[in-house]
């Protein structure tokens, strides 16, 4: 049985819980940019409110359950859809460093990447120049300074994703109510509001979640001011599922076409046609082992899970540098 045939009777009732809200919904249906930014509107919320009352979950469910889902869509949306991958400076220039960054996840591996991605851009050589001063001055700095610089992306990576979506289309004004959440909802973070809904959900422990708080502040915030520690995880947490919601819907919203939505099965024909059938069943079966691996134990299946995607990031960061240098979306 085909994955069509299966999710044929999904967009039957998909379909059947539309139709009362049809001239309700209209407007959304019709609007991508409206569409889009009740999403992410939406999105940010749930978001703010999964890391200031559940946290741990936060960090320990999202990788396992989104984590390959959102690898695919990187790969997709930034390298197959635009042809990146026909490039071939880009795959010598940029492609080998992140080879190796696949193997032995480093920020300077991650940096050499997005100086391949420059050189290769189709873009004049002052524009190259300056983009290459300041990735050398960084890569001279992630060189002195590796536990710091990777600390550092582990933070501002999530805030690419976000920037890559924006540089994606032309915004409408509505659009701007997105990254206005995501800052409003950091400020908040850092001001305090977290700490009560956080002793009113029991929060600050996680059942089956491996790691304790002080365990993942360590990992993710290890800073002296405890205050300050424990705000900068709960901003990783916040903008991690920011990132999950721009790669998993905001940007297939933008990247379509057509701008109302599509079913189910048309998003699993345009999937095969980017991918072939082969690499999209090893990519579900990675998805299903890693989502049983955290059946049994949820802390090894993330881990396992990070270490393996490690290498997105500096996807992200060398797809980035490209569309600097050539300007365009």
């Amino acid at each position: 049985m085909t994955p069509a045939v299966l999710l044929a009777p999904v967009d039957s009732l998909r379909s059947a819980l539309l139709r009362p809200w049809g001239t309700s919904l209209r407007p959304l249906l019709l609007s991508r940019a409206r569409r889009v930014g009740w999403i992410g509107a939406f999105g940010v919320t749930v978001a703010f409110a999964i890391a200031c009352g559940f946290p741990l979950w936060g960090l320990a469910l999202g990788p396992v359950v989104l984590g390959v889902p959102h690898v695919l869509a990187d790969l997709r949306y930034l390298v197959v859809r635009p042809g990146l991958h026909r490039r071939a400076p880009l795959l010598v220039l940029a492609g080998l460093p992140l080879a190796f960054a696949a193997l032995e996840p480093r920020v300077e591996l991650g940096l050499l990447a997005a100086a391949g991605a420059v050189l290769a851009a189709r873009a004049g050589w002052l524009r190259k120049a300056l983009l290459l001063g300041v990735l050398g001055g960084a890569l001279a700095a992630a060189w002195n300074h590796g536990f710091v610089a990777q600390l550092v992306l582990l933070h501002v990576h999530n805030l690419i994703a976000l920037g890559l979506w924006w540089f994606w289309r032309k915004r409408s004004r509505a659009a701007w109510l997105i990254p206005l959440l995501c800052a409003a909802g950091t400020i908040a973070i850092f001001a305090g509001a977290a700490e009560p809904v956080l002793n009113l959900t029991g929060g600050w422990s996680g059942p089956a979640t491996g790691n304790t708080f002080g365990e993942e502040v360590e990992t993710y915030a290890p800073l002296q001011t405890p205050g300050l520690a424990l705000r900068l995880l709960l901003a990783f947490v916040f903008l991690q599922a920011v990132h999950y919601l721009v790669w998993l819907r905001l940007v297939p919203e933008d990247d379509r076409a057509r701008p109302a939505p599509r079913t189910f099965t048309a998003s699993w024909n345009a999937l095969r046609s980017d991918f072939g059938l082969l690499p999209l069943l090893g990519v579900g079966a990675a998805a299903l082992l890693v989502a049983l691996w955290g059946a049994f134990d949820l802390a090894a299946a993330r881990d396992g899970y990070l270490r393996l995607a490690g290498f997105h990031g500096y996807l992200e960061l060398a797809v980035g540098a490209l569309w600097l240098a050539e300007g365009r979306r």
